[in-house]
Order: structure tokens, then C-alpha cells, then sequence
């Protein structure tokens, strides 16, 4: 080992307050919550734009992924599933923005919020956090 390197030390190349890779990738784990905000508020919009009035967010499967559908008038559309593995960070973030009472599942709730000038508000509701999210759009 080089003598002049302290490895107690942080690297010139790192963050303040961050002495190795792990600390940068805590410091990261919020925007990852940015990252899944963003995803909702995207695939709620989609859905009202194809005038949806209901949307399943399916049991995640490692295999499958989780799967998502959506019904415009009578009928039902199935979306491309994304990873199960973010599935918790999804239905998480969900909740939350919902507000659930006290983010507490099985639960209903409201999310209400802006993106740009169009509104999404959906009634979220769950019965168990591993069971299916099912939302319903609330016409203005």
C-alpha cells in the first residue's frame, strides 16, 4: 500500500463526507425515491391520457416482473411489467403519496398532485402490501 494513502480518509474524487464507494451509494438511496416518484407520475399520466379510469398494479413474480394493466371504457390493457424488485419502492411511494392514515396498509387514499398543467388524482387503495394496488381516477 502506498504510504501517502490514509484510508481513513476520503478521496479527493468523493463527496464531502463520504470515505468510500458505499457512503456515495447512501448518500444516492433518496434520489432513488425521485427516481419512483417520477415512474408513478409518468405511468399515471399515460393513463389518463389514454382516458383510463382504473389501473391494477399487479403480485410481482421474479420471473414476470410486476404487471401493470389499466381499463379505458370496458376494456382491459396490460403495460409492459416492471421489475419486481422495485415493486416495494413503488407501492411504498404510493402509499405516501396517498396519504394513507398513518401509511398504514390495507388502507385508502387520495393522491392528488400537479404535473405541469395536468392533475392526476387517483384513489389508491390496498388490502396488503404484497396483495394488488388498485387505483381509480378521480374525474374532475
Amino acid at each position: 500500500m502506498n504510504p501517502f494513502v490514509n484510508p481513513k480518509k476520503r478521496g479527493v474524487t468523493l463527496p464531502k463526507g463520504c470515505k468510500d464507494l458505499v457512503d456515495v451509494l447512501k448518500q444516492s438511496e433518496p434520489k432513488q425515491e425521485g427516481v419512483i416518484r417520477r415512474f408513478i407520475h409518468l405511468l399515471l399520466a399515460q393513463a389518463q391520457q389514454d382516458r383510463a379510469t382504473e389501473m391494477v398494479i399487479g403480485v410481482a413474480s421474479p420471473e414476470a416482473g410486476t404487471p401493470i394493466r389499466y381499463k379505458v371504457e370496458d376494456s382491459w390493457y396490460d403495460l409492459s411489467p416492471f421489475p419486481s424488485h422495485i415493486r416495494p419502492d413503488v407501492i411504498s411511494e404510493l402509499v405516501r403519496m396517498a396519504k394513507f392514515p398513518r401509511e398504514q396498509i390495507p388502507g385508502e387514499g387520495v393522491l392528488d398532485e400537479s404535473l405541469g398543467e395536468m392533475r392526476l388524482r387517483w384513489i389508491v387503495a390496498m388490502t396488503s402490501a404484497d396483495g394488488e394496488c388498485m387505483l381509480a381516477r378521480v374525474e374532475d
